[in-house]
């Protein structure tokens, strides 16, 4: 499944399937996005979703806090740092780790409004 192209196609979808439904297509476009291999080990068994920032400390579900993970590493990391964990193992790599450092990076703000300046603004300087 390709992502979507506006908010009225996600609504759609939505309303069309049932929530396991939705959840199972957000799962598998995660697992895509990693080309269906751990972002840790690059392992493509028995793949999982991972919360970066575990929920149990503050990370939300969204997209950009998860990443397919196998399930050795995902029990292994478990509740801690991912940062913290993943330095550790002996499969880190700085290609994986930069990889998922831009993933999780948050979308830069998007301006809707262009405001434009008043045609009285002069008369209060």
């Amino acid at each position: 499944m390709t992502p979507l192209n506006s908010s009225e196609e996600y609504l759609f979808n939505l309303y069309t399937t049932s929530s396991g439904e939705a959840k199972r297509m957000w799962r598998q476009h995660i697992k895509e996005q990693w080309n269906h291999e751990c972002a840790y080990c690059g392992s493509g068994d028995n793949l999982t979703i991972d919360h970066v920032i575990p929920r149990s400390k503050g990370g939300t579900d969204f997209t950009k806090n998860v990443v397919c993970c196998c399930h050795d590493c995902n029990q292994s990391k478990g509740h801690e740092h991912w940062k913290l964990w993943y330095v550790q193992q002996y499969f880190y790599s700085e290609e994986r780790f930069d990889k998922i450092e831009e993933w999780i990076k948050p979308d830069p703000p998007v301006h809707l409004y262009k405001y434009k300046t008043r045609k009285n603004c002069h008369k209060y300087l």
